[in-house]
């Protein structure tokens, strides 16, 4: 025994006689005690040596030669009665006074303390380190199977305790109450996956085991058990972060411990609901705490809980048992799950907060929405915190020191990305880390990252479940492909001016403070088909790297009542995780004027509106409305718009430069493209020289041919015949009769 016990054993053995000196840490006061053990076995052993205790021999069932050999090692110690007694009471005695000592000083010893805590007895606590003698040395698991008469049976039996620690017969009978199953020794601390359950092996022949993580706790070392590691996450701090920078949320949160925690007329259990989107932060804010103050947390998975095979009770008793013993904060992430509208799971919310009521000194829950529990009676102190999204000067800063840790090309401009994508800590920090491994695989040298891989792993971060109710608008024009007059083109550069440089005007210059909705940006597109609108949307998408959707107004309005709402509030809740922008063709459809009530449908469609508007307000990305007929859409829309652009017909200048760069460069054209004739005699919009552009290809295509004006003029003979005008000789001439034998 001794080869395994020496290892607990202070390494300076020169006892100062003069002054008691306390125990530095758990495993040398352990040490003392399994001593104890070790001499207290041997004297009980010795006393049963005599003459007059050969019939408690055969109940035992020891043998004289075995019992020489575990008490004496073959008689190399001395095994005089009196000499081990007097030995015993020594070490009884300087273990009691160092125990003071650490007491006075502070020292935290981890039996002490379980068994304060646990409010065991004695008994119990002398119950804890026979069973702890056998995990760390085989010799006490030797002298257990002796004593049992069972080689096989290295754990101590209830009647092998029972009759090492009991008096008397009538005492042993009573000391049996700390095994029952509701005693805390065999709730918390003792193994009863195994044999202990058998309830046909009376109880005194049951053996006993402390649970792995118990050992582990004795010993002083933290770690999960092992049921929580698929659930739950240590976080361990060393010491007390005494550098770290804590933002004014987590000061609040430490003002609120500290006050609770030294006030004795309160409870000392603080409970603090942080909620708010993924990774705005609320796992951040309960880690900086913890390691401020010295704690150490368990991040604990609700969604893991809910899809584990462990019964819940069980997890919250392990989580419960090693917060009360090791003096560790909890955090729950995905709380909301337990949230559900049917309260399916209201019975484990309520088991949750009795256990971190009774157990948990700090607890952080996590969660989407505000929630509030029934602070009726409550013997806990609780907070609600809200972590919004960042607004803009702190997406700058945080922008800015995540990026520092990474290699940028020097024409990246982080306030694009910090305007164009309203993204939490989290996300920005996974963005970077993404774009690093983009750049990396495309073959950048010392994962240099380009502006390219930073937006492509922007937009990975984004919320792809927008698709489901809009359609993705794959972005290909660009400023030079635009035809509009200049006015119009003004206004479009402003809106992406507005975008750019918001978290100048919004952050730093304080207009944020000013403004609690339509920080977004509102604009109308309005004028006949084909003039341009959605290109310029998409030209607006392009200019500032954001995706844009196209919203199905058909499947967005629903005949039931609601259901109009409900999709309008998916459709804005999900752009907002998306960073994308909202395009609504033909919005007069579903924006219209509010009519005057005269039945419920028309109060409902009223109501829609209303809604619709409030969203917008709400929305702090850009929203585009587009549509054919301006005098349709309702004055409340008008007046909540940024910016009111109207595309005009083409005049016939605007119509030749349409035509100049509707081929792209690779197209085979005759020298004989005749723009000027085209500008003036085809009087269309952008749309329709578009369709004429595209058939006059493929008419080429089939002849193995270059571009020519056959092609273009057969091309818009059919767009004609498709809008219904009449595609007249005497209006084409000359170039007419190059389709007249056609």
């Amino acid at each position: 025994m001794n080869e395994i016990i020496n290892l607990f054993e202070p390494k300076d053995n020169k006892k100062d006689k003069s002054k008691v000196k306390p125990y530095t840490s758990s495993r040398e006061h352990i040490f003392d005690e399994l001593r104890h053990l070790e001499l207290f076995l041997k004297l009980n052993m010795t006393k049963k040596k005599q003459p007059e205790a050969e019939d408690l021999y055969r109940v035992l069932g020891m043998f004289n030669n075995d019992i020489s050999e575990l008490i004496g090692s073959a008689g190399s110690e001395v095994c005089d009665e009196d000499l081990l007694a007097d030995e015993l009471a020594q070490l009884e005695e300087q273990i009691e006074k160092r125990l003071e000592a650490s007491r006075q000083k502070g020292v935290r010893l981890t039996l002490p303390h379980m068994t304060k805590t646990l409010n065991l007895s004695s008994f119990e606590e002398k119950c804890i380190i026979i069973c702890l003698a056998s995990e760390v040395d085989r010799g006490f698991g030797k002298m257990y199977a002796q004593l049992q008469d069972n080689l096989t049976a290295q754990n101590p039996s209830i009647d092998i305790v029972l009759k090492l620690l009991g008096e008397s017969e009538e005492e042993r009978i009573s000391l049996r109450n700390a095994f029952s199953p509701q005693a805390p020794l065999m709730q918390h601390l003792m193994e009863s996956r195994s044999d202990f359950m058998d309830t046909r092996v009376p109880l005194i022949d049951r053996p006993l085991k402390l649970e792995d993580w118990v050992v582990n706790y004795l010993l002083d070392f933290e770690v999960l058990d092992e049921r929580l590691v698929q659930i739950a996450e240590l976080l361990t701090i060393e010491g007390q972060g005494k550098d770290i920078k804590l933002t004014s949320v987590e000061e609040n949160i430490i003002r609120f411990i500290k006050y609770f925690s030294s006030n004795k007329n309160t409870s000392s259990k603080q409970i603090f609901y942080l909620y708010g989107p993924a990774g705005c932060g609320k796992k951040t804010h309960a880690a900086a705490v913890c390691n401020k103050l010295g704690y150490s947390l368990i991040n604990v998975d609700i969604e893991k809980i809910l899809a584990s095979d462990l019964p819940f009770t069980e997890i919250l008793k392990l989580l419960g048992r090693h917060a009360m013993l090791k003096n560790t904060a909890l955090c729950f992430e995905n709380f909301n799950l337990l949230l559900a509208e049917d309260e399916r799971y209201l019975n484990k919310v309520h088991l949750l907060i009795q256990m971190l009521t009774t157990s948990v000194p700090i607890s952080f829950i996590l969660g989407q929405a505000s929630w509030s529990p029934n602070l009726l009676n409550a013997e806990f102190n609780y907070v609600q915190i809200e972590c919004p999204l960042p607004d803009d000067r702190e997406r700058k800063i945080q922008w800015e020191k995540f990026s520092q840790k990474y290699k940028l090309d020097k024409n990246i401009s982080l306030d694009d990305f910090t305007n164009s994508f309203r993204f939490t800590p989290g996300q920005i920090q996974a963005a970077l880390n993404h774009s690093e491994s983009l750049a990396v695989w495309n073959g950048a040298e010392n994962g240099l990252i380009g502006e390219q891989e930073l937006y492509d792993a922007c937009y990975s971060q984004s919320n792809r479940k927008l698709n489901t109710l809009a359609t993705r608008i794959n972005t290909i024009y660009s400023w030079d492909v635009l035809v509009l007059p200049p006015d119009q083109t003004s206004q479009l550069r402003e809106i992406c001016h507005q975008v750019k440089y918001r978290s100048i005007v919004y952050g730093d210059w304080g207009f944020d403070r000013r403004l609690s909705l339509g920080k977004g940006l509102n604009a109308l597109f309005s004028g006949p088909p084909g003039c341009g609108k959605t290109m310029a949307a998409e030209v607006i998408a392009n200019e500032l790297g954001l995706e844009i959707y196209k919203i199905d107004v058909s499947q967005i309005v629903s005949k039931y009542i609601g259901e109009t709402e409900k999709n309008l509030a998916k459709i804005f809740a999900e752009a907002e995780t998306s960073n994308a922008i909202l395009f609504f063709d033909e919005a007069d459809a579903l924006f219209g004027k509010r009519s005057e009530v005269k039945d419920a449908h028309d109060r409902y469609a009223n109501l829609e509106t209303s809604y619709l508007l409030q969203k917008m307000e709400e929305y702090k990305g850009i929203v585009i409305l587009a549509t054919n007929l301006n005098q349709n859409i309702d004055e409340a829309f008008l007046r909540r718009l940024h910016f009111s652009v109207a595309f005009p017909f083409p005049e016939k200048e605007q119509r030749k430069l349409i035509w100049q760069g509707m081929f792209p460069k690779g197209a085979p054209l005759d020298n004989n493209i005749d723009y000027e004739f085209m500008a003036d005699k085809f009087i269309l919009a952008g749309g329709n020289i578009k369709n004429i552009a595209l058939s006059a290809a493929f008419y080429a295509a089939h002849e193995a041919s270059s571009i020519g004006m056959k092609h273009i003029m057969l091309a818009a003979k059919r767009e004609y015949k498709k809008l219904g005008k009449a595609f007249l000789k005497s209006d084409f001439n000359p170039y007419y009769q190059l389709i007249e034998v056609i």
